[in-house]
């Protein structure tokens, strides 16, 4: 039996194409910086902590954007 090409490389080169643009559109350009007092801070240190969690810039973003997007699904304009 003949082998079959691989067109693996096709595929592979395709992906790479469309990974660095996808890259490209999510990178992070714009910085807000914000202040906690220290209630604040150990508070977000100790739920880090307690749940594993290493990206605190990661998780504070998740979490503002999460209740921003919940604010929107709820605040969203019905006909009824």
């Amino acid at each position: 039996m003949a082998k079959r090409k691989s067109s693996r490389r096709n595929k592979d080169s395709v992906s790479a194409e469309v990974m660095s643009s996808r890259n490209a559109r999510l990178r992070r350009t714009y910085r807000k910086t914000i202040l906690f007092n220290e209630k604040e801070k150990a508070a977000i240190e100790g739920y880090c902590k307690k749940y594993g969690i290493k990206s605190k810039s990661a998780f504070i973003r998740n979490v503002v954007i999460s209740h921003i997007l919940v604010d929107i699904d709820e605040n969203y304009p019905s006909l009824f």
